[in-house]
């Protein structure tokens, strides 16, 4: 790995600040519904996207084969943890916009994700990733009952609940007024999959300069919750069972993997490649990549292969045909 704090280019040359850092502005990709449409107009917008005309590139969950992999990556652990990265994606959809979103990203004259909708109720779709689940019952850290929207407007509220923690991008769901205007969608597989949704609760940490946000959602079904723990279980298993096996690769072909919800409608994969990188200080960094998304995959994770933690958010796509991500650090963990 190239050593130094500059930023780095995609043959591991040094380059300025100033020339890097236009790869890492652009639009960002949350979808948008037509005023009220909601989600029938999401199908439209698939079918009439610019970005990705016909969406060659993507790759349906239920069609994933070790062949889409690289040669050399035909790997049935890469394989297993592509579909499990799957699982634990969700898609997020934000029915109301904050009024405190900012006018402009900061440090910057460019103008904030909504900023001209604020305090508006209008449908926007992103997406996101389980990374942490916790069970609470009666009692616990003073919270008696489950704060879903369900229970809150029930006689009964259920005494046992989770707390789903979903990993996305902060210009996705800004804060905690958003949060609980806001539901995630699981398993969301197929037009044929069952709905399952955990709602959310409260943005628990966010960064707006690093486009990085932590939303806790709920569910009072112990079920969905348990299968997502053992999810996140697995991927971690397998995640840093790769970083062993890829670590001393990840700076030669630079695969890059990303699961979202283009346009609102069911996941898709895709498989590239990171291009830029960008060291921001303290070891945070972020990336351009050659990995397809469309609007509606804002928040996916950017996982690149032989990294234990691979938490950068999918940010947005440039003029020059990339896509570039938030900011995170890089660990081995």
């Amino acid at each position: 790995m190239a050593s130094g704090e500059d930023s780095l280019d995609d043959h591991n040359s040094k380059a300025s600040e100033e020339d890097i850092s236009i790869y890492f502005t652009g639009t960002h990709e949350v979808q948008e519904c037509l005023e009220g449409q909601g989600e029938a107009d999401l199908h439209i917008r698939m079918a009439n996207c610019k970005k990705n005309p016909g969406h060659k590139n993507f790759i349906t969950v239920n069609q994933l084969s070790l062949e889409h992999f690289p040669s050399g990556y035909h790997d049935n652990d890469v394989y297993a943890l592509t579909k499990v990265l799957a699982d634990l994606t969700v898609r997020i959809a934000v029915k109301l916009t904050s009024r405190d979103r900012p006018e402009f990203v900061p440090g910057t004259k460019v103008p904030y994700p909504f900023y001209n909708i604020r305090g508006q109720n209008s449908l926007r779709t992103g997406t996101g990733r389980v990374w942490a689940v916790t069970k609470y019952t009666e009692g616990m850290y003073g919270y008696r009952t489950c704060p879903c929207p369900e229970c809150d407007h029930s006689d009964t509220p259920s005494k046992v609940w989770c707390e789903v923690r979903v990993w996305t991008a902060r210009h996705v769901v800004f804060d905690s007024s958003e949060a609980r205007q806001s539901s995630c969608r699981v398993w969301f597989d197929d037009d044929k999959s069952p709905v399952v949704k955990i709602y959310g609760w409260k943005v628990d940490w966010s960064e707006t300069e690093r486009d990085v946000c932590q939303l806790f959602c709920v569910t009072h079904d112990v079920d969905v919750a348990g299968k997502l723990e053992k999810m996140v279980r697995r991927f971690d298993r397998l995640s840093y069972k790769l970083r062993d096996t890829y670590k001393s690769h990840r700076e030669v072909d630079k695969l890059t993997i990303i699961v979202s919800h283009p346009h609102g409608c069911s996941k898709q994969v895709s498989v590239g490649h990171w291009v830029h990188k960008q060291v921001v200080g303290g070891g945070s960094t972020r990336y351009t990549y050659t990995t397809c998304t469309c609007p509606g995959s804002s928040g996916a994770v950017v996982y690149r292969l032989g990294w234990g933690w691979s938490l950068h958010p999918h940010s947005g796509a440039n003029s020059d045909g990339l896509n570039y991500s938030g900011v995170w650090r890089d660990r081995d963990l």
